[in-house]
Formats: structure tokens, sequence, C-alpha cells
């Protein structure tokens, strides 16, 4: 397990397009488990329009759960084509 270290880490993202059915519900299922687990974890709610917002936010596809800036899919980590899909 990885151990976080600055406020940075300590920070889920979730990166969506606005219209994605998925995203809402992703959002809502990070909240929850961090308040099950009771730890000080900012949870951020990215909407992206763009291809260019994708990049920005390393967006492989709506919705993207990033945890500390990484994504959750470890395969994931490694790509580096972004879009909004």
């Amino acid at each position: 397990m990885t151990e976080l270290h600055t406020s940075a880490d300590r920070t889920v993202t979730v990166v969506r397009r606005g219209d994605c059915s998925h995203g809402p519900f992703a959002v809502e299922a990070v909240k929850r488990l961090v308040d099950e687990l009771g730890v000080a974890i900012r949870v951020e709610d990215v909407l992206i329009h763009s291809d260019d917002d994708a990049g920005t936010h390393r967006c492989l596809g709506s919705p993207t759960v990033l945890v500390a800036g990484q994504d959750v899919e470890p395969s994931a980590r490694g790509r580096s084509v972004f879009g909004v899909t």
C-alpha cells in the first residue's frame, strides 16, 4: 500500500464528461468509500469538454478515477492517448 505524503496525495479525482451516465455514480461511490474509511481525502469531480481537457486531466474514458494523480487501473497508468469517450 502506498503512503500518502502531501495534500495532493490525499485527493481522489473523478474525471468525466457531463453527459456520462456512470459519472455521478462513480463520484458518489468514491465519496461513500471515503466516508466509510473515515479518512481525510478530498474528492474532486472534474468535468471535461474536449480532448485537450482529457489530456490535461489524464482521462482515458469517462469516468476515470485517479488517486494521487494515478489511474486506479494499473494497466492504464502507462497509456498516453487521452480523449473524451
